[in-house]
C-alpha cells in the first residue's frame, strides 16, 4: 500500500522485522510482531554484523537508547597462506554483534530491558502501540475486504487470527510467508559450509589479540578461507579485554554420502538439523576430526582461535532470491532475507533490511511508488545475490564455477544497462 498503514503485522522478530516495526511505530502505526522462536529474548550465537550506511542512518533517526551500537575496524588485512601480513587495505567496516543490535532494537520497539540496555527509552509522542509475540507460528495469510488476515498457532496449541492493513514477511531464508504466497523463488545450497565461533580477547595470547585488534582479517587458503573481527558480547561492552574475536571459516562440503553430511549435522542429542547445528550442540568428535584434518594448514593466530573455541557451530551456506516483493495489491510485502538471502561474503544482510525499510519510508511519504520500490529492491538483491556467488566461487570453488557465475553477473549488468526486462 502506498500510504502509511494504521495497523501492521510483521512476521519475523529478528533484525529485519524490528527495523520495520520501529519505523512504523515511530510514525503512528500499531504493530504486532509474530516470532516463531518461543524464547522472548532470542539467542545470538555471538554472530557478527556489519553496519552499512542505511543501518547507520536508521539508527541515527530512530535509536533512542544512547547505547554504542558498533565499533570501526579501520583496516582490512589479507593473509595469504602462511604470510600473515600479505596486504593491508584502507577498507573500514563498522562491526557489532547480532545480540547487541537485537537488544538495541527491542529496547526501541517494545521496551525490552537487557544487559545491553538496562533502561529502555520511553516512547516518543505519536508512537503507535506495539507488541512482540514469541512462539507464534504463522499458518495462513489471506486478503479480505477489511485488509489481510493472518492465522497463527501459539505455543498453547490454539489457533488465532489477526487482521491488519499491511503484512510484512521478514521471516528469513526459510520464509513461511513467502511459501504461503507461493512466491517465485530460487533456493540453493552453495556447496560449502561455515564453521563459526568466538573467543574472548582475554583468552588468547597478547600477540594474537594484537594481530586482530581494530581490523577485519581475511586468511586466504587453498579453496577455504577465514574471516575474523572483534565484536562486543551480548552485554554490549566494547572495552578491550571483554570483547570477542569472532571467526567464520568457510569449507567446501558436498551433499554426498561420501562426505558424511548427515553425520556433520547430527547434534549431541542425535537430532539431524536441516541447516545449522547450534552452539553447544556440535558433537566434540566432529569438531576434533575437522581440526585434525585442517589445522596443519592454518596460520598460528587463526589456529589459536580454533583451539580456544569451546562451542563452535556449523551452518550450511544457502541462498535464495525471490523475483517479487509485493502481493495482494501491495498489502503484503517481503523484506530482508525473506526477499533475498545472500551468501554471506559481503556481510550485507542487515544493510539490505535497513535499505528496504528506508525505501518503504519514501513510498509512504509519497516520494516514490511501491512499484518503483519493488523494482529497485529486486534489482539490488539480484546484483548482490549474483556478486556473493561470484566471490564465494572465486575463493572456494575453482575457476570453472567462478567464470560461469562471473559471466552471469556481467550479463545481468548488461541487461540492466540496456533496459531489458527480467525473464
Amino acid at each position: 500500500m502506498a500510504t502509511m498503514p494504521k495497523s501492521v503485522i510483521i512476521v519475523g522478530g529478528s533484525i529485519a522485522g524490528l527495523l520495520h516495526g520501529i519505523y512504523l511505530k515511530r510514525h503512528g502505526a500499531n504493530v504486532i510482531i509474530l516470532e516463531q522462536d518461543p524464547n522472548p529474548r532470542r539467542g545470538s550465537h555471538n554472530a557478527g554484523i556489519c553496519f552499512g550506511p542505511s543501518v547507520q542512518e536508521f539508527l541515527r533517526l530512530y535509536n533512542d537508547t544512547g547505547i554504542q551500537a558498533c565499533q570501526p575496524a579501520v583496516v582490512t588485512r589479507l593473509a595469504y597462506r602462511q604470510n600473515l601480513y600479505w596486504r593491508d587495505t584502507g577498507i573500514v567496516r563498522h562491526l557489532t554483534s547480532w545480540g547487541v543490535l537485537y537488544r538495541i532494537l527491542r529496547a526501541n520497539f517494545d521496551g525490552l530491558a537487557s544487559d545491553a540496555v538496562t533502561i529502555p527509552p520511553p516512547a516518543r509522542a505519536g508512537d503507535g502501540q506495539c507488541s512482540y509475540l514469541p512462539g507464534q507460528r504463522v499458518t495462513s495469510v489471506q486478503k479480505t475486504s477489511d485488509g489481510v488476515v493472518v492465522g497463527y498457532l501459539g505455543e498453547d496449541g490454539k489457533e488465532r487470527c489477526s487482521v491488519a492493513d499491511l503484512v510484512i514477511g521478514a521471516d528469513g531464508l526459510h520464509s513461511t510467508v513467502r511459501g504461503l504466497l507461493n512466491a517465485p523463488v530460487v533456493k540453493e545450497y552453495s556447496g560449502y559450509v561455515s564453521w563459526r565461533g568466538t573467543v574472548c580477547e582475554a583468552k588468547v595470547s597478547r600477540e594474537t589479540a594484537r594481530y586482530f585488534q581494530d581490523r577485519t582479517v581475511l586468511s586466504l587458503l587453498k579453496r577455504t578461507y577465514i574471516v575474523c573481527y572483534i565484536i562486543p558480547p551480548d552485554s554490549g561492552s566494547f572495552a578491550p579485554g571483554t570483547r570477542l574475536i569472532n571467526w567464520v571459516w568457510y569449507c567446501n562440503l558436498s551433499e554426498t554420502p561420501e562426505t558424511n553430511f548427515a553425520e556433520l549435522l547430527t547434534d549431541t542429542n542425535g537430532h539431524l538439523h536441516a541447516n545449522t547445528v547450534p552452539s553447544g550442540l556440535v558433537r566434540a568428535e566432529i569438531w576434533k576430526s575437522h581440526l585434525a584434518h585442517m589445522l596443519p594448514l592454518i596460520p598460528g593466530p587463526f589456529a589459536e582461535l580454533f583451539t580456544q573455541t569451546e562451542q563452535p557451530f556449523i551452518t550450511k551456506v544457502n541462498d535464495a532470491l525471490c523475483s517479487k516483493a509485493t502481493f495482494f495489491d501491495g498489502r503484503v510485502l517481503l523484506v530482508g532475507d525473506a526477499l533475498a538471502t545472500f551468501r554471506p561474503h559481503f556481510a550485507l544482510a542487515t544493510e539490505q533490511a535497513a535499505r528496504h525499510c528506508l525505501g518503504l519510508a519514501r513510498v509512504w511519504k509519497g516520494e516514490i511508488t511501491l512499484q518503483l520500490w519493488e523494482r529497485e529492491a529486486v534489482d539490488h538483491a539480484t546484483k548482490i545475490w549474483l556478486g556473493s556467488r561470484v566471490m564465494g566461487a572465486g575463493l572456494l570453488r575453482g575457476w570453472v564455477e567462478f567464470l560461469l557465475l562471473a559471466w552471469k553477473y556481467v550479463a545481468f549488468f548488461a541487461r540492466s544497462k540496456l533496459g531489458w526486462k527480467r525473464v
